[in-house]
């Protein structure tokens, strides 16, 4: 049990072309904030931190309106688009130093914020991370459910230690955000890095609420090279299964070139040339392409780290 003094929260919140709801959603937020404080649960200098992914709308401004309303919110406005994590990553980054603990939630609140007293508590009781998982899928669509039952158990083969319905809705506190900026990856994915960064963790499930405006920006484009790139940067498997399958191939290739023969000395039937032309081009071509896909990702992986090119520039601060 902590016996610290009652916590700064910051509440990072990664926006990209969220102006119709955003600042409904930073009044429920400031809302939860201030009814916590006022129970000493947090401190009274708790704040919201807006994180402008790139957005097309009027998402700055109305963030810079909140602040120049003399709301407890600040605001980082990034270059350009860099995405979801990258975003929620320089939000991290820029609260540590000015908080206790710092909680990450998705603009549009479907992850229901009543659930945040629970996360302290968990922080409380001595976890640094505390990782928010949702009750139930019964919100989403057949597909939805399918796809990420799949995701989770092609991340538990790929060797990723993941929480299954874990969202990015977890309190971290100053050790963890410590630990973060030591992470100069470029393509973080913050569900396994928190996995990996050791501390104390705990759990807090939650419900999913419907979205109250505008729609998902969370595209399966998106989703499936979320699910590319955390593998390609937290696990060597593909790797892995390339030499085994590599070595199923060769056996199977010689299996079925030694019926081939004893078909042909003991039947005679077979075709001339077809055991020797058809049957490698179609095991090995396909599997070759496959395989240097992979290879590929990997390399374009090791391009991008070894450049080191930043991965978000900040246009402007406020707040």
């Amino acid at each position: 049990m902590r016996q610290e003094a009652v916590p700064i929260l910051a509440i990072v919140v990664p926006c990209y072309n969220e102006a119709i709801g955003l600042q409904h959603s930073i009044d429920k937020l400031l809302l939860h904030v201030e009814s916590m404080a006022q129970r000493a649960v947090v401190s009274a200098n708790s704040f919201v931190c807006c994180v402008d992914d790139g957005s097309r709308d009027k998402t700055w401004e109305v963030i810079s309106a909140a602040v120049a309303n003399g709301m407890k919110v600040t605001g980082v406005r990034l270059s350009s688009n860099c995405g979801h994590q990258v975003a929620l990553y320089a939000g991290l980054v820029d609260v540590a130093g000015r908080c206790d603990i710092a909680l990450s939630i998705d603009a549009d609140l479907q992850q229901d914020p009543g659930a945040i007293p629970r996360f302290v508590e968990a922080w409380r009781a001595g976890a640094e991370v505390v990782f928010g998982v949702r009750r139930d899928r019964a919100s989403d669509s057949w597909l939805k459910r399918t796809t990420a039952a799949a995701y989770y158990k092609l991340m538990r083969i790929a060797g990723l230690d993941l929480l299954p319905n874990s969202a990015d809705y977890r309190l971290v506190g100053a050790k963890a955000l410590s630990a973060l900026s030591e992470h100069p990856e470029q393509s973080p994915y913050l569900r396994a890095l928190f996995r990996q960064i050791g501390f104390q963790t705990a759990t807090v499930s939650f419900d999913v609420v419907k979205r109250e405006f505008g729609t998902s920006k969370y595209t399966v484009r998106k989703m499936v090279k979320l699910a590319v790139s955390s593998v390609i940067s937290y696990s060597t498997f593909p790797l892995k299964l390339i030499t085994w399958v590599g070595a199923s191939i060769s056996v199977t290739a010689f299996l079925m070139a030694g019926y081939a023969l004893v078909r042909t000395l003991i039947v005679g039937d077979t075709t001339p040339g077809w055991a020797s032309t058809v049957l490698p081009i179609y095991m090995l071509g396909g599997v070759q392409l496959l395989f240097l896909g992979i290879i590929g990702e990997y390399v374009g992986q090791l391009v991008v780290e070894v450049k080191r090119r930043p991965r978000y520039i900040i246009e402007e601060k406020i707040g």
